[in-house]
């Protein structure tokens, strides 16, 4: 492509389930985020959408939110997943 084919989140969240999540592998400047924060209140979800940008003293973070979500049904959004791959 030369182009990226436009990306329809609608469309690939069926795919999805809580032991087989979404994971975004981005190229310089896209950002999701504004489009999963326009799903999750499309979709009613959009009080339970959490985020968490990765780096230095998070991972204990985004490890509570990811077992709340787990209990509790949310989403969590890992950001800047490279900046800390030991932990991931």
């Amino acid at each position: 492509f030369i182009e990226p084919p436009p990306f329809d989140l609608a469309l690939a969240y069926p795919d999805s389930s809580p032991t087989l999540p979404l994971i975004f592998v981005l190229s310089s400047g896209a950002d999701p985020v504004k489009v999963l924060r326009e799903y999750a209140r499309d979709v009613g979800m959009a009080d339970k959408l959490e985020s968490i940008s990765l780096g230095q003293g998070q991972g204990p973070k985004a490890e509570k939110m990811i077992k709340e979500g787990k209990e509790q049904g949310k989403w969590v959004l890992l950001m800047n997943c490279h900046l800390f791959q030991s932990w991931m």
